[in-house]
């Protein structure tokens, strides 16, 4: 009798695995078969050593979900991401900055390594997973999914990480937790929400919508680079403008010069052009300008003044120069004396413009 019992309870256990299995493949198709999809994601990461928990909110839309390299866009209180056509740019609305990657390495390497890229929904309903029970989350049934992600030694304990996701009954990924276990003992939990879902069959591409008159900085220079101060000696330099004209810079100059370094792909530096080339500005004389765009080729910037008539120095193709003046993005602005020592120096949006003003003659 006893046997039968137990043959009858592993019948009952292996299918009541087995109905579970669709519940997860119809979340596959339901993620997989869309062409956009956008929900809310609320992040908790604990911090063990001040029991505080960091909470994190962004809203995702996700272009294609199928395509291993698929288009996004997310957006939180200060922030906006946009990656199409392989490029990513960040706009933080709080610094009125655009940040993008300098090389195509490192942006690839960060966009994989992202929160979105490893713990999204569509990323982790790719996995493997194995059934672990029904259980009930804000009074709905859920079906409970794990798989182990990791399993490492060291200093001779057992270090284990376990992936955990919870699927709705209506077909969606709600929540998902990564546990990591010490010595068998569970260390830190991180717990991810997903709500707010959208489903949509139809095809719609991602807009890119960049702010027009924002600073550009890139990622790499941030930690490596920084403008050089006031009162720095200024480093002299040798080269071609755009119009092959040789420049030479060197202390002991007639005129204090303005050292302007902008890149064609920044907003706010499009704007400070725009506005030397007006009418509305006529430099005091006092002063002479010679404008840098250290990362963009010669090509580039032909096609930036294309039709417009510059007064002023212009050089392109000179990444030397941006790292001797430890430029980390643009636009930034030097005022540099006579003797050739740096008397002024401007970064970005809010003190450029007025101090341009201040040397108008107009």
């Amino acid at each position: 009798m006893k046997k039968i019992i137990s043959i009858l309870l592993l019948i009952l256990s292996v299918s009541c695995l087995f109905a579970q299995v669709p519940d997860l493949e119809k979340a596959k198709r339901k993620y997989f078969q869309s062409n956009v999809i956008s929900y809310k994601t609320t992040a908790y990461y604990p911090n063990p050593d001040t029991d505080e928990m960091s909470v994190i909110n962004v809203l995702y839309t996700i272009y294609k979900p199928q395509n291993k390299d698929f288009e996004f866009y997310s957006k939180n209180e200060s922030s906006e991401e946009f990656y199409k056509y392989g490029l990513y740019h960040a706009v933080n609305h709080a610094e009125k900055t655009i940040y993008e990657y300098e090389k195509r390495e490192n942006q690839n390497s960060a966009i994989s390594s992202s929160r979105l890229r490893q713990f999204g929904p569509t990323t982790l309903l790719k996995k493997k997973w194995k059934f672990i029970d029904e259980t009930v989350i804000d009074g709905k049934s859920h079906t409970h999914y794990s798989t182990i992600e990791s399993i490492n030694h060291y200093e001779g304990k057992e270090i284990k990480v376990e992936f955990h996701i919870y699927i709705s009954g209506n077909f969606t990924l709600t929540k998902f937790e990564r546990k990591s276990f010490v010595g068998g003992k569970l260390g830190q939990t991180v717990t991810f929400l997903f709500s707010n879902y959208i489903f949509s069959d139809r095809i719609t591409n991602l807009k890119v919508v960049l702010p027009k008159n924002y600073a550009l900085k890139y990622f790499e220079r941030q930690d490596s680079l920084h403008p050089l101060a006031k009162n720095s000696k200024a480093p002299e330099f040798e080269v071609f403008d755009m119009k092959r004209q040789k420049i030479t810079f060197k202390d002991k100059k007639e005129k204090q010069t303005l050292l302007l370094f902008s890149s064609t792909h920044c907003g706010y530096s499009k704007a400070i052009t725009d506005y030397l080339l007006s009418s509305d500005f006529n430099l005091n004389p006092s002063v002479e300008i010679i404008n840098i765009f250290g990362s963009d080729s010669k090509v580039s910037v032909t096609r930036y003044f294309l039709n417009k008539e510059v007064k002023f120095s212009v050089i392109a193709d000179q990444k030397n120069l941006e790292k001797q003046y430890g430029i980390n993005g643009y636009p930034v602005l030097f005022l540099i004396n006579e003797d050739g020592f740096i008397s002024a120096t401007m970064d970005g949006t809010t003190e450029i413009f007025p101090f341009l003003k201040s040397l108008n003659n107009k």
